[in-house]
């Protein structure tokens, strides 16, 4: 059976604030796991972290967003490299906090769009960086997992076939996709098709509606994502992740502009039922 884990921001309501104040309440409600966000770099709180997932018996996952003044694919040689000891920095931290992933978007920095027309350069300078940051997490146990997030996110990959031509471009083993049923839904034409596409080059995999609610709010056929996943044997963790809150930094950032669910933590368990009984 795959673990379950909840992206800890479905609580939160600042980028900012202390993510160990809800690892309990995921393990109350049943979670294997928790995916936490590296969001102040190598400087996050790995040791206090460490602390409360072994209190609580919790495996972690880690991810991050990559700061603009970081931006690997910037025609800045000087961005780029200051960009890559970060990573490799975070890497480490992931290494430390006990991840085996660090997902998200480590390949460039989310919601910014270059002025150019022509983003090859851009694709291709991120992919050499994230080659030289791929060997200190191959050296690490750690595997990169990019994130396909959808167009209005990112322009580097929205799709499966797109994800797999820069993985191409990276030419290393330590780097593989990051697949979320939401961006999916925006982007693919057939998502069991693309699950089967990535094949043994999906790393993580994220799990929300086709309008971004929890699981069982929305279009999305659990059921055939559950052969997809078999058929790929995949067996990497199934973490829920919603920002279900308007009135929060954390929604507001991703354009919530309704609430997403009437009661967080009820709604929240009958996800986690769903995905157990029809994807775990």
């Amino acid at each position: 059976m795959r673990q379950t884990g909840i992206e800890i921001f479905y609580w939160l309501q600042n980028w900012s604030d202390d993510q160990t104040s809800c690892f309990a309440k995921a393990k109350d409600l049943g979670f294997d796991a928790v995916e936490i966000s590296l969001t102040s770099g190598p400087d996050t709180p790995i040791a206090q972290m460490r602390s409360e997932l072994d209190h609580l018996g919790l495996s972690v996952y880690a991810s991050l967003g990559l700061p603009l003044e970081k931006d690997i694919t910037s025609p800045d040689a000087s961005v780029r490299q200051s960009g890559i000891e970060y990573l490799k920095r975070c890497v480490e931290a992931a290494s430390r906090l006990g991840s085996p992933i660090l997902g998200g978007l480590p390949h460039v920095p989310w919601l910014h769009f270059p002025a150019e027309r022509d983003l090859r350069p851009f694709r291709e300078r991120s992919a050499v960086a994230m080659r030289e940051v791929a060997q200190v997490a191959s050296d690490q146990g750690i595997t990169l997992c990019i994130e396909l997030i959808n167009r209005f996110e990112t322009y580097i990959c929205n799709t499966v076939e797109q994800g797999l031509e820069y993985l191409a471009l990276v030419d290393h083993p330590a780097v593989k996709l990051q697949l979320d049923t939401y961006h999916m839904s925006m982007e693919e034409d057939d998502l069991a098709a693309a699950i089967l596409a990535a094949g043994p080059k999906l790393g993580h995999f994220h799990c929300a509606e086709s309008n971004r609610k929890l699981p069982g709010g929305g279009q999305v056929r659990w059921g055939v994502v559950k052969q997809a996943l078999d058929a790929t044997a995949y067996r990497g963790p199934l973490v829920i992740e919603c920002f279900p809150n308007p009135n929060a930094e954390t929604g507001r950032t991703v354009n919530t502009w309704r609430p997403l669910v009437k009661d967080p933590d009820a709604d929240l368990a009958r996800a986690l039922a769903l995905l157990r009984r029809e994807v775990a």
